[in-house]
């Protein structure tokens, strides 16, 4: 197995909607060659964008998410894409294989 760091995703500090669209076209160009992305670090927010380029590729991925909050808030603050909200926003999306219930009980 070989590992490479190429460094931090280009990210636009002051505007997230932007930074998303950067990191999946960051994702979305790296993953034109034969690589699988090891990604750490960085705001939930990242899992969206990085989830939107490996379904372009992959088709609809197993999603593995250990946390103390599930990330699936419909929105936060008035805005859908949000560090609480990238796994209901993959859901709503077909990115990933499973199935979570999002209605309150």
């Amino acid at each position: 197995l070989q590992v490479a760091d190429i460094g931090d995703v280009p990210i636009n500090t002051f505007d997230l909607k932007d930074s998303v669209r950067r990191i999946e076209a960051f994702y979305d160009d790296m993953l034109r060659h034969d690589v699988r992305p090891l990604t750490l670090g960085g705001d939930h927010t990242v899992s969206l964008p990085i989830l939107r380029a490996m379904a372009k590729k992959h088709g609809p991925l197993a999603l593995l998410h250990i946390d103390a909050h599930a990330d699936i808030n419909p929105h936060m603050f008035g805005e859908e894409i949000a560090h609480g909200t990238p796994f209901r926003r993959a859901f709503e999306e077909g990115l990933n294989s499973f199935g979570i219930n999002l209605r309150r009980r």
